[in-house]
């Protein structure tokens, strides 16, 4: 991975983080665990494609070439959002 490759996908962290917390906000009511944890995950990463996929454009038709790395930086939040619920399961109740 390029100096360049790290600096996308550090780019790519905070809009995927920010858009991710958003809907896990919004869905907080719906006790889903697992599956509500995944869905929102796979939602963010579509939404996030999109629009990297449009953003990058420069002729006006998508380019899809950027796609992985907004697709990685959700998986980087899903598995910290993973470690975090079993962190938060495997702790005694207080």
């Amino acid at each position: 991975m390029g100096a360049g490759s790290a600096a996308m996908l550090l780019g790519a962290l905070v809009p995927t983080f920010l858009l991710s917390r958003l809907l896990l906000w919004i869905t907080k009511r719906r006790n889903g665990g697992v599956a509500r944890l995944l869905l929102v995950h796979v939602i963010c990463a579509a939404l996030a494609v999109v629009a990297a996929a449009y953003g990058y454009s420069h002729t006006g038709a998508p380019d899809w070439s950027h796609s992985p790395v907004y697709v990685v930086a959700q998986l980087v939040w899903l598995i910290v959002d993973f470690v975090r619920g079993r962190r938060r399961q495997s702790q005694p109740a207080s």
